[in-house]
C-alpha cells in the first residue's frame, strides 16, 4: 500500500482525517442514549449489549499505566474509538475531553481507532474487530493511560477509559460505554532509575514453624527444617521459590537440634544424644542404621565428595570423623579443650574447621582461648591450630571459601568478625560487623557473607572487601540462629523465631544490548533490540520520543526484548530506548535514532506534477482546483514530491493568476496535513489576483495526518490538549470546502 500522504487522501479524505482527529477531543453531541455506568469494577455494558472490560481499575500509576481493554458485543459495521477520556456529567453526552488525543500511528497506544469499514485513506490508521460466529465485534488491545494532560487532571476529574463512535456516525451515542478508573497517590510507582547493577537483600517469603536448623538443595532448591513444636521432631521440606510445603512432614526421634544435608546423594543427617540418623531428603523417611557415639551431637558438616560427616561431640568435647558410606568412624575423636562452638567444612579441600572459646586462670587470672582447629578429613585427625584471641565469648560461628582459602570466624562479645589465610594459618584482618555474631554463611560467587546477630533481629550483609564492609542489614523479626545458603539463587534461608526468612539478593538491571539507529523506507518493518542482565529477572518497556530526546513516551504492548512495527514517514527522526526494571530499580539503554526515508512511488520533483501539468490545470492534485486564472501556477502541490512540495506554488504577481495554487481543503506551502493550513504564503482555496492569502494561519502544522509541533497525535508526539483547537481544525475545513465551491462556481 502507498505510504499516506496528504496527496494521496482524496479532498473529502483530508477533511474526514480531520474529523476524525479532532472527534476525541472536540466536545460531544447530545443523542438519545445514555452513557452506560459500570456494572462491575473493571466492566461495564454499552446500550447494546456491548462489554468493556479493563484489566485494572484503581490506585493506577499517575505517570503512565498499560491497562489490557478488551470488548465484545459490538456491530462491526460501526467503527468506534477506545480512548481515556473525562467521564460526561450528564447523560447522553459525549466522553471529553481525551487524554492522549488521537493516535493516529497507533503506536504509542494512547487511543485506537476500531472499524472493519474505514475510509480509503485510514486503511493502515485503524485496527480490526474480530467478527465471531454471532456476528459480532470484539478486540483486545493494550491502552495508555495517565492521570494528567494538559489541562486534564484526572486525579481531579472522573476518567473513564471508553468506547465512543468514530467520527462517521459521531452523533450517535449507542457505542459509548464507560469504564471509570482511579489514580493512586503516586508512591505504588516503580523504583527510580537507579545505577546498573545495585545489590540490595530482602526477604521474600517466611513459612515454616518450630524450626530449629535449616538447610537448602541447590539443585531445585527446596528447603529442609527440622522442627520442634512441643515434644515432637519433624523433618520438613519446603518449595524454596513458594514457601508451600513439599509432602507430609515426616517425624524423627528427638533431637539435638542439628542437621546437615548431602545434597548430590539427597540425605539428610540428623543429630540425638548418641547418635545421628540419616534420611532420605526426598520424603524424609529414615534410611539404614545410624550412626552412633557416646554423647550428644552439639553440630554437623558433611563433605559429600570426600563422603565425610564432621560431628561435634559436646558431652566429649571432641570432633569425630565418620565414613558415610561405612558409616564408620575415621580415626580416633579429636579432643579439645573446650567444646566446639562452630563447625565448617572445606569441600574443596576436605578440611574440616572448628571452633572454642574457654577461659582458664593463669597466674591468678583468668584467661579466654578463642582458637580455630583444622582436622584432617582423610585421616580424622588435627592438622592445625589458630589463637583468634583472647575475649569472652570469643569465637563462635564459622565459615570457609575453600577457593581462595579463607575462614571467616565469628567473634561474638566483640561484634567482630575475624578474616584468616588458611593455608598460611594466620589471622589477616578484621571485619566489625556488630549484633554479637554466631552463624555465617559464605557465597563464593558473590564474595559476600552473611552474618546472623544474635542479639539483634537482622543478617548482616557483609563486604569483605569493602572499606564498610557491612552493606545491608536484613530484617527478619527475631534473632536469627541459623542459616543455609542457596549457592546457586544466591539466596539465604535464616531461622528466627521458629520461621524460615528467605533472604533473596536482588540487582537492578544491567544493559548489556542498546538499539542501534537504524534507517528504513516508508512502509518497512523495524526491529529494535535491546537486553539487560539482573536478578530477579528484569521486565522490558520501549519509549519513544519524538522531539530529538526531550520527552519520552511509553510505546504500548512493548513488553518485548525486540520492538517490531511498520515505519510511517512521520516517525523519520523518532528515537527509541528501552527500558528494563525490576524490584530494584531500572536501567535504560541508550537511544536509537530511526530514519524513514520516503518510499519511490514514481513522482517526479518539485515543480513538476503527476501528469506534468502547469497554469490551466494539474493531475493527481498537483496543481490548483480548476487551473489558475492566467500565468502557470509555480509548480504543482507537490506533483512527485513526497513531501508535500516546497513552497507550494509561490504566487505570482498581480497580474490576475491563482494566489499560489492552493489545494482544496487549507493546503500548504511546505507538506501540511489534510485538515490545517499552514505558512502565510498558503492559501484556503486560493483567491484570484493580488498577493496570497492566509486562512487559519498555521495550525498544527503537522506532518500527514498527525504529526509534530502540537498538531495531531502520531507516535510520542504531543497532542492538541484543547476542545477548541481541534474545532478550530474542522471550522477551518469546512471554510476551505464553501471557499472552494464558490470559485469552482465562478471558474464554471
Amino acid at each position: 500500500m502507498r505510504p499516506l500522504h496528504p496527496r494521496n487522501l482524496s479532498k473529502r479524505g483530508r477533511l474526514l482525517a480531520a474529523a476524525a482527529a479532532a472527534g476525541l477531543l472536540i466536545t460531544g453531541l447530545t443523542g438519545a442514549a445514555p452513557v452506560a455506568a459500570a456494572a462491575v469494577p473493571g466492566s461495564a455494558t454499552g446500550p447494546t449489549g456491548q462489554t468493556l472490560t479493563v484489566s485494572n481499575t484503581e490506585n493506577l500509576t499517575p505517570k503512565g499505566a498499560t491497562l489490557t481493554v478488551k470488548g465484545s458485543g459490538y456491530a462491526p459495521d460501526k467503527g468506534v474509538y477506545l480512548a481515556f477520556c473525562a467521564v460526561p456529567e450528564k447523560a447522553g453526552e459525549q466522553p471529553t475531553p481525551c487524554i492522549g488525543g488521537a493516535d493516529m500511528s497507533g503506536i504509542t497506544g494512547s487511543s485506537f481507532w476500531i472499524s472493519n469499514n474505514p475510509p480509503e485513506y485510514a486503511k493502515d490508521l485503524v485496527k480490526p474487530f474480530a467478527v465471531g460466529a454471532d456476528g459480532k465485534g470484539s478486540f483486545e488491545l493494550n491502552l495508555t493511560v495517565k492521570a494528567t494532560e494538559g489541562d486534564i487532571d484526572c486525579t481531579r476529574l472522573r476518567c473513564a477509559v471508553v468506547t465512543k463512535a468514530d467520527h462517521t456516525h459521531f452523533t450517535e451515542r449507542d457505542q459509548d460505554v464507560v469504564v471509570p478508573v482511579t489514580f493512586g497517590s503516586g508512591t505504588e510507582e516503580p523504583t527510580p532509575e537507579v545505577p546498573e547493577g545495585t545489590v540490595r537483600h530482602t526477604v521474600a517469603r517466611t513459612f515454616g514453624t518450630a524450626a530449629r536448623a535449616v538447610a537448602v538443595d541447590p539443585a531445585d532448591g527446596r528447603v529442609h527444617t527440622l522442627a520442634s513444636p512441643g515434644t515432637d521432631h519433624f523433618l520438613t521440606t519446603y518449595d524454596g521459590g513458594s514457601g508451600e510445603r513439599v509432602g507430609d512432614a515426616a517425624p524423627v526421634t528427638p533431637s539435638t537440634g542439628v542437621m546437615a544435608l548431602d545434597a548430590a546423594g539427597k540425605r539428610l543427617y540428623v543429630g540425638h544424644t548418641g547418635s545421628v540418623t540419616v534420611h532420605d531428603s526426598l520424603t524424609g523417611a529414615e534410611t539404614g542404621e545410624p550412626i552412633t557415639f557416646s554423647g550428644s551431637a552439639g553440630h554437623l558438616a558433611v563433605d559429600p565428595a570426600a563422603e565425610r560427616l564432621y560431628v561435634a561431640n559436646q558431652t566429649t568435647k571432641s570432633v569425630s570423623v565418620y565414613d558415610t558410606r561405612t558409616r564408620q568412624p575415621v580415626g580416633a575423636p579429636v579432643v579439645l579443650p573446650f567444646a566446639a562452638f562452630g563447625l565448617a567444612v572445606d569441600t574443596e579441600n576436605h578440611l574440616g574447621y572448628a571452633t572454642y572459646v574457654g577461659g582458664a586462670v593463669e597466674n591468678g587470672s583468668v584467661v579466654y582461648r578463642n582458637v580455630l582447629n583444622t582436622i584432617d578429613g582423610a585421616t580424622g585427625t588435627l592438622a592445625a591450630t589458630l589463637s583468634i584471641g583472647d575475649t569472652a565469648l570469643g569465637s563462635q560461628g564459622v565459615a570457609i571459601d575453600g577457593t581462595s582459602r579463607t575462614g571467616y570466624v565469628a567473634n561474638l562479645s566483640a561484634g567482630t568478625v575475624s578474616v584468616v589465610d588458611l593455608a598460611a594459618n594466620r589471622v589477616t584482618g578484621t571485619l566489625p560487623v556488630g549484633g554479637n555474631p554466631k552463624a555465617m554463611v559464605y557465597d563464593r560467587a558473590t564474595g559476600l557473607l552473611y552474618v546472623a546477630r544474635l542479639t539483634g533481629t537482622t543478617v548482616a550483609v557483609v563486604d569483605p572487601a569493602a572499606e564498610s564492609p557491612v552493606i545491608d542489614a536484613v530484617e527478619v523479626g527475631g534473632s536469627p540462629t541459623a542459616l543455609a545458603l542457596d549457592p546457586v539463587r544466591h539466596s539465604v534461608h535464616a531461622v528466627a523465631g521458629g520461621e524460615v526468612h528467605t533472604i533473596e539478593r536482588q540487582v537492578s538491571p544491567t544493559v548489556t544490548t542498546s538499539p542501534e539507529d537504524t534507517t528504513v523506507t516508508t512502509g518497512d518493518e523495524v526491529a529494535l533490540t535491546a537486553a539487560a542482565e539482573g536478578t530477579p529477572d528484569p521486565v522490558v518497556l520501549w519509549e519513544v520520543s519524538p522531539d530529538g530526546g526531550q520527552s519520552w513516551n511509553t510505546v504500548a504492548d512493548s513488553a518485548d526484548a525486540t520492538l517490531s512495527f511498520k515505519a510511517l514517514a512521520a516517525q523519520d527522526g523518532y528515537r527509541y530506548r528501552a527500558v528494563f526494571s525490576n524490584a530494584v530499580g531500572s536501567s535504560r539503554t541508550t537511544a536509537a535514532r530511526l530514519t524513514v526515508t520516503p518510499a519511490d512511488d514514481g513522482g517526479g520533483t518539485d515543480g513538476g506534477a503527476d501528469g506534468g501539468a502547469t497554469g490551466g490545470g494539474a493531475a493527481d492534485g498537483g496543481g490548483t482546483d480548476a487551473g489558475a486564472d492566467g500565468g502557470t501556477a509555480g509548480g504543482t502541490d507537490g506533483g512527485g514530491s513526497t513531501d508535500g512540495g516546497t513552497a507550494g506554488g509561490s504566487t505570482t504577481t498581480s497580474g490576475g493568476a491563482t494566489s499560489g495554487g492552493s489545494t482544496s481543503a487549507g493546503a500548504t506551502a511546505g507538506g501540511s496535513t489534510a485538515a490545517g493550513s499552514t505558512t502565510a504564503g498558503s492559501t484556503a482555496a486560493g483567491s484570484t489576483g493580488g498577493d496570497s492569502t492566509t486562512a487559519g494561519g498555521t495550525v498544527g502544522g503537522a506532518d500527514t495526518i498527525g504529526g509534530t509541533g502540537g498538531g495531531l497525535a502520531s507516535t510520542g508526539s504531543s497532542v492538541l490538549p484543547l476542545a477548541g483547537t481541534a474545532a478550530l481544525l474542522i471550522l477551518a475545513g469546512v471554510a476551505a470546502v464553501f471557499v472552494r465551491r464558490r470559485r469552482s462556481a465562478t471558474a464554471a
